[in-house]
């Protein structure tokens, strides 16, 4: 993979429906063939077949189900613990953070996974998610991670925090009186 100058894989912009995010150049790209302007998710593959998904929907319908945001973050962890094939589930940290402005819900979360009748058990598998509301854009947007091999990179978690902080999920016309142009995530 090319690298740029302070020694980090090469990155390009990809843009979608009015969001953009920054992604090395080797992911493989693919996007739910249902997937439309107002609903819809688009995973990103790295070379060993890890996973970063990227979700929306429309903003109205995430706060009529959901009171906060925390409470909708909460219900998707309930939910993942109810997956098939995962046995267990921890919080290894939550916080909070800022993507695009906005305040934003981070989790990093293993699953015990176990194995089916004809199958022998399988180990721990870790995710990265975050969480965020954009009233500018009218969405709600959810990005989280599936690693199979944890060892493809030195620290997958600073890849998921790179990619998650590249995010930029309105352009300024979104909001009165601002131009056709995305907005810079703030610092």
């Amino acid at each position: 993979m090319s690298q740029n100058q302070d020694g980090g894989p090469s990155t390009e912009l990809f843009a979608l429906y009015g969001f953009e995010l920054k992604i090395p150049q080797n992911w493989r790209v693919e996007l739910d063939p249902k997937a439309t302007r107002e609903l819809g998710d688009v995973a990103f593959h790295t070379p060993k077949k890890n996973r970063i998904f990227v979700s929306w929907g429309p903003l109205e319908k995430a706060e009529k189900r959901f009171k906060t945001l925390e409470e909708h973050r909460e219900w998707t962890l309930s939910e993942l613990k109810k997956a098939r094939g995962v046995k267990a589930l921890s919080i290894a940290s939550s916080g909070e953070t800022r993507i695009c402005g906005h305040r934003a819900l981070i989790a990093q979360v293993s699953a015990s996974l176990g194995g089916g009748i004809m199958a022998p058990p399988q180990s721990v598998r870790e995710m990265s998610s975050a969480f965020f509301y954009c009233p500018d854009g009218a969405r709600y947007y959810v990005i989280y991670t599936q690693l199979k091999f944890p060892d493809e990179y030195p620290n997958f978690p600073e890849v998921f925090d790179s990619l998650v902080h590249s995010m930029m999920c309105h352009t300024a016309g979104d909001s009165p009186g601002g131009e056709d142009r995305l907005v810079a995530p703030a610092p």
